[in-house]
């Protein structure tokens, strides 16, 4: 398919030449003999045209000010200007406004074939580069929107499953009905005041809802023991961390959720199990369950006792700061009444 070229200049005797010349070499050729003119043209067929020759001196509206307005609306044809200006600083200043290139008057036959043809490949090519960008960036675009619904899905299951894994839990305990949600709500309104990140709350929740797995594997009349727990039957409550972490290694996405569910029966001050963590060595998430675990099973019925007063509660928070809890993150509690939150 021919070349469809524009030659605009207000010398007829010009656009003459450049007409015949370019028609000898087979492209299609319109003449334009004004600015006004090349306008009309281009509203209506832009689409067909695949470069323009426009002269830079002409009355009216010149040409480096048509120049302007091509470059805005129709940035993807080029333009090649003619000067009869034979002074580098006109043709640069062409350039910088957007002219793929310039040829000086008289023109010489090959070197505006030449020139035609370079600038139509360059253009060309730079066209099909920026679709296939485009092209690319779309593909890109559906590609993040199929992970991101993908992603959303593997949670929507992964919670599903949190919650599955939590309420089997519970049908062992009734005294615990609700606890891991409970716990859960105090976790992540704590966690929400100290400014967690999105993916740390998410860890949160899905940790508290498994942190107590473990006990599936311990009997219910010692679950639901209503007097004092023996030596052996309390140490076989604590084996329920490492329970729970032995139950979790079989899942990889619950993989996250292991430091909860091992640790959050440590100690501020090192005296907690499995591991005897202390201090700032217990992760902050444990160190927030932990905390919620605790004021919840203080202020909830148990088989072997009732709930604690509100009041007493939060006194033993008070009392065993340094002790059982992060003394920052009981603070933080405390001050802002975060227990009344839910």
């Amino acid at each position: 398919m021919a070349y469809h070229i524009v030659a605009t200049d207000d010398d007829a005797s010009i656009r003459k030449i450049l007409q015949i010349i370019l028609t000898k070499e087979g492209f299609e050729v319109s003449i334009c003999d004004s600015g006004n003119s090349l306008l009309n043209l281009l509203s209506l067929k832009s689409a067909e045209i695949d470069c323009i020759v426009l002269d830079i001196k002409m009355p009216g509206i010149s040409g480096l000010e048509l120049l302007t307005l091509l470059k805005s609306k129709y940035p993807n044809i080029p333009v090649i200007m003619l000067t009869a200006f034979t002074d580098l600083d006109t043709g640069m200043k062409a350039i910088r406004k957007g002219a793929e290139d310039y040829l000086s008057k008289p023109v010489r036959r090959s070197e505006l074939i030449n020139r035609i043809n370079d600038v139509i490949k360059k253009s060309k090519a730079k066209f099909a580069e920026k679709v296939k960008l485009q092209n690319n960036s779309q593909q890109q675009k559906i590609l993040e929107e199929q992970l991101g619904e993908a992603h959303h899905t593997i949670m929507r299951t992964t919670m599903a499953t949190i919650k599955a894994f939590s309420e089997t839990i519970e049908q062992k305990d009734p005294y615990t009905k609700g606890h891991c949600n409970r716990v859960c709500e105090l976790s992540l309104v704590l966690g929400k005041k100290i400014h967690l990140s999105e993916s740390d709350l998410t860890i949160l929740e899905g940790g508290c809802l498994l942190h107590d797995i473990g006990k599936i594997g311990i009997a219910e009349n010692i679950l639901n023991k209503p007097g004092k727990l023996t030596h052996s039957e309390y140490n076989l409550i604590k084996t329920h961390p490492e329970t729970g972490v032995k139950i979790l290694n079989h899942i990889d996405m619950f993989t996250p959720y292991i430091p909860i569910v091992r640790n959050h029966h440590e100690r501020y001050d090192g005296t907690g199990y499995p591991d005897g963590l202390a201090g700032k060595r217990i992760p902050l998430l444990v160190r927030i369950v932990t905390l919620a675990d605790a004021f919840d099973a203080m202020t909830s019925d148990r088989a072997y006792r009732k709930n604690l007063s509100l009041d007493n509660a939060l006194l033993e928070l008070v009392q065993n700061k340094r002790k059982q809890f992060d003394p920052e993150l009981v603070d933080v509690f405390i001050n802002n009444k975060l227990y009344e939150k839910l």
